[in-house]
Order: C-alpha cells, then sequence, then structure tokens
C-alpha cells in the first residue's frame, strides 16, 4: 500500500516513527514458531529388550539383564525382558548368560535388540581375545587393544597393485585369490575386488627398501591408518616379488587391514608364519569372529565392552609378517 502526506509535520511524523518504531508501515501479528518435538531419549518403562546369539541371532533364554544398576527379571523362551522402570540415553547394561562373553553397553533409543559374543566350544573367548583384542604389531605384540575394524560406510573394497605388480599374471592371480577368500568369508556384507571403483582401495606394491623388510625378502608389511579405531586407509608392502605371488600371505594381511590380529591356530589364515605348500581360506572359527566384527563398534574392548566412546584419535599400526 502506498501511503502520501501532504503537510511537512505528516512527514516529520513519519520520520519519528522510522527511528522509533525500526520501520515504517503497519506490521502483521507476530508468526508462531511450533516447538520442535525432541527425540525421545533412552527406554521406556516395559520396553522389550531381546537378546540373541551373535553367530546365530537366535534367542538367549535366561540372560541375566543389569540397566543402570537394577535387574531386570531373566529373558524368557524368546529372548526377552521387560523394563521395570526407564531408563535414560547412556545408562549401563550389563548382560551374563551361560556360554557368551559378559557384554557391557550403554542404554541407545532404538536399540533394543543386543547381541551377545560367544564362549564356548566352537569359538572360545581366549580365541577372540588373541585374535581380536591382542595387537599383533611391531611395537606392542602382546598388549590388548580396542577393537579395530572397517567403517561401516565401507560396502566395497578393492587391492589396488602397482603397474609393476599388474605386470605379473601370477602375483594378479594371487590378488584375485586373496579377495575371492574374503568375499567366502564375509558372504557378501563387503564385497572384496581387484582394481575398479570402491568404497575403499588398498595399494599393494613391491619395495626391499622399506625399513621393516629388514633384507628379508619373504616378509609381508600391511600399514593400518586408522581414526575413532575405523580403519580409514591402508596399504601393503612386500619385500620382494615372492610373497605378492602368495594368496594366502596377501589374504593375512589384508585381514589385518579388515581388524584381524594374530591366532595361534597353526590351521588359520592368522596364523603368524606361512608354508608355500599350505594354501587355504579363512578357517570356520575365524570365519564366525569375521561375522562378530560387524556387529561391534569400532574401540569395543575386552571382551566385550562399547561404553567408552571412540578417541578420535589418528593413528598408524604396522603389522609385520
Amino acid at each position: 500500500m502506498r501511503v502520501s502526506f501532504t503537510s511537512g509535520f505528516a512527514a516529520m511524523a513519519l520520520s519519528a516513527c522510522v527511528l522509533s518504531c525500526g520501520g515504517g508501515g503497519s506490521q502483521g501479528p507476530t508468526p508462531v514458531v511450533a516447538t520442535p518435538t525432541p527425540r525421545p531419549s533412552g527406554w521406556g518403562t516395559g520396553t522389550a529388550l531381546t537378546i540373541v546369539s551373535g553367530v546365530t541371532d537366535t534367542p538367549v533364554a535366561g540372560a541375566r539383564v543389569v540397566v543402570a544398576g537394577i535387574a531386570q527379571p531373566a529373558t524368557d523362551a524368546g529372548g526377552q525382558t521387560a523394563l521395570a522402570g526407564a531408563a535414560n540415553e547412556g545408562a549401563t547394561v550389563d548382560i551374563e548368560a551361560a556360554g557368551f562373553l559378559t557384554r557391557q553397553t550403554v542404554v541407545r533409543y532404538g536399540t533394543t535388540r543386543l547381541s551377545l559374543w560367544p564362549d564356548d566350544a566352537t569359538l572360545p573367548g581366549s580365541y577372540t581375545q588373541k585374535l581380536v583384542y591382542t595387537s599383533a604389531t611391531e611395537a606392542d605384540s602382546e598388549s590388548l587393544v580396542p577393537l579395530d575394524r572397517l567403517p561401516p560406510r565401507v560396502r566395497t573394497l578393492s587391492l589396488v597393485p602397482t603397474d609393476a605388480i599388474q605386470a605379473d599374471p601370477r602375483a594378479m592371480a594371487a590378488h584375485r585369490q586373496a579377495a575371492d577368500y574374503f568375499n567366502v568369508a564375509v558372504q557378501g556384507r563387503t564385497v572384496f575386488s581387484v582394481g575398479g571403483t570402491t568404497d575403499m582401495s588398498v595399494a599393494t606394491r613391491i619395495d626391499p627398501s622399506e625399513e621393516s623388510c629388514a633384507g628379508e625378502p619373504g616378509t609381508l608389511i600391511a600399514f593400518s591408518w586408522t581414526s575413532g579405531h575405523e580403519i580409514t586407509r591402508a596399504e601393503i608392502v612386500f619385500c620382494s616379488e615372492a610373497p605378492s605371488r602368495l594368496p594366502t600371505p596377501i589374504t593375512h594381511e589384508l585381514a589385518h587391514v579388515f581388524g584381524l590380529g594374530h591366532s595361534s591356530d597353526r590351521r588359520d589364515v592368522m596364523y603368524p608364519y606361512y608354508r608355500t605348500n599350505d594354501e587355504h581360506g579363512f578357517s570356520d572359527r575365524e570365519v564366525l569372529t569375521m561375522g562378530l566384527i560387524y556387529l561391534r563398534r569400532g574401540g569395543n574392548t575386552w571382551p566385550d565392552n562399547d561404553r567408552t566412546a571412540a578417541s578420535n584419535e589418528r593413528r598408524l599400526r604396522v603389522f609385520v609378517n
């Protein structure tokens, strides 16, 4: 609307209004801004928790569940227990059940199905401790460490050999076999390949001058860069052409990138010593362990504790085999 004034007094009045009212013209009603509904937090009274085996995804009956320091009814045949009272986001959760590692976690809204890591004859806790939570690096080969793993966003991963390796048919066949061993073991959770555009790539190269080779031509080295216990970058170095042509050693180094340490079982890919006439893929226990790693957060600590937030610390781990 256009407003005109015919007197100087009116013009002065308009000027005064502009100075004192913050602007001219009429102002509409103050708009009503809706208050956003806060996101639900924690678990409410009566929330049903379901406890399952991390291997079979079947219910675990008779599990003892403690939430925020308060014991809940033992889980029924369906693996369920209903919370006797509400629990805030971040409250502690402890779960004990025969045949499983004790789980220590926290209340997270929307997460009411909790899996347990086996501790039985098929997958003993001592095996898990060695393969997942004991460092296999040069610097701290026997110390307990948090779980490192590939980020959940990495659904595809490729080995990317240098031109020199690509020119060697035997080396390329070994790389493809290593990728196949992984694809069989992880059953599509991550797709491994040689070359191509993927979520993450692992460069492989031959470099006898690498310091960790120490004049040993049969040595392989895996470099793994992590942030918050998630592996964000990796590289595999062969100290000569020979190990670049062997599928199981390549698989072993790539498994360090995946998050595995060393095994004491000679039948495992992750046994730290390799015999050239002993070519094979992952053992059944290694396959079970790899599947369980997908269910845990980076930074999970022994025996099965994800309460501590993963550090944002960036670090390099070096595995020499």
